[in-house]
Formats: structure tokens, sequence, C-alpha cells
């Protein structure tokens, strides 16, 4: 996810088409209904934005600003993402999983 901001603030198709196909292998066992809302992670283009989400089923990426909602119930992952011992946070329907820089998962249920 971090990687979308070398790219500026709109990233290349090929980009985003590349994280959703890496995001797909790593869930092949699961239905698309299983699968994570979006994925809100930092954003590092710098002031005002804060977060960017990877819309996993209509794969729409978008930058934040600070004050804008990041919608389809992702902005609940808003602040644990700016935390900086987290990679990303996957949204889900009844939880969120918070991932780690070093990889681990906690996940907090609703």
């Amino acid at each position: 996810m971090a990687k979308l901001d070398a790219s500026g603030v709109v990233a290349t198709k090929e980009k985003v088409q590349e994280l959703i196909d890496q995001i797909a292998s790593e869930f092949p066992e699961l239905a698309v209904d299983q699968l994570p809302l979006g994925i809100v992670s930092k954003c590092y283009l710098g002031n005002p934005y804060e977060v960017h989400s990877l819309d996993t089923r209509l794969q729409i990426l978008d930058h934040y600003k600070r004050g804008e909602i990041v919608p389809n119930g992702m902005e609940k992952a808003r602040r644990l993402a700016m935390h900086p011992s987290y990679a990303y946070i996957e949204v889900y329907m009844n939880m969120i999983a918070a991932v780690s820089l070093s990889g681990e998962v906690s996940m907090i249920k609703e």
C-alpha cells in the first residue's frame, strides 16, 4: 500500500491491479463476500493527505485529506492506519484486522 504513494496522487491502473492481484492471491479459498471491504493505510503524500484506501470490490484507490470521510464503512480504520506500528488495516463487515510492519495481525471484532 505504501508503494502506491510513490506514483503520486493518482496511481496507475497497472499498480492498483498489481496490488489487487496480490491481495486476491493471499485469499484464494475465500468467496468474494468474505474478502475485505477494503484496505486503509497511512498516506505518505504529505499534508493535507492522511490515509488512502483500496476498495477490493470496486478496485478504487483514493487518497483522503484530513477531515474527509473514508466511505463504505472504512472510516473506522483511519486512526489505526495512521499509527506508525501498522502497515495497513483490512476492513471487514464485522471486524478489522490491523497488520503490523512485522506481519503480525490483530483482529478487532465489532
